[in-house]
């Protein structure tokens, strides 16, 4: 019975040493930062597809996407705030990278590598979400689980319009 105490005292122990406790604490504000990063990324190309998808489905699917991702974003901003956190105000790397890629695109291409972009974003957005709405974390896994319906629904919009690019694409010579 003592050595059980003993391995747990050293676990305990070496967890503090290495600094685990404070990443694992911090879980929940990684997750709440990157979101808000995310938020800002659909939001940016959201507006890009506003104005540079040549059709109007990517034109309202990319409505859709400012839309909704600008009130996540609130509502993450306002759990951030209470949490006393330090919000992000740029977009994630990956998408400065998809904005640069768009911005030699027109047309057709432009809808298709946008529509593309989105659903596998969206799909691994959802995983996230996912993982951290089952995490126990309070508000902020509350958070996760009250905005995976919205993320669910770009994904089947990305995923009807990818359809439509693939088949057009599929028919050229």
């Amino acid at each position: 019975m003592k050595s059980r105490w003993r391995v747990a005292a050293c676990a305990v122990a070496i967890v503090a040493t290495l600094g685990l406790a404070p990443a694992i604490a911090d879980r929940p504000r990684d997750f709440l930062r990157n979101a808000i990063k995310g938020d800002n990324s659909e939001i940016m190309l959201g507006k890009l597809g506003e104005h540079c998808a040549a059709t109007p489905a990517v034109r309202s699917f990319s409505q859709t996407l400012v839309d909704d991702h600008t009130q996540a974003r609130s509502a993450a901003v306002r759990l951030a705030t209470r949490l006393r956190m330090r919000v992000p105000r740029g977009p994630q790397w990956d998408a400065l990278e998809e904005r640069r890629r768009l911005s030699g695109l027109t047309g057709w291409s432009f809808d298709a590598e946008l529509v593309r972009y989105m659903v596998q974003d969206h799909q691994k957005d959802i995983a996230k979400f996912r993982q951290e709405a089952s995490a126990g974390h309070g508000q902020t896994s509350a958070l996760a689980e009250r905005q995976l319906p919205t993320l669910r629904k770009h994904l089947d919009m990305a995923l009807r319009l990818d359809g439509r690019f693939t088949r057009y694409t599929q028919r050229q010579p």
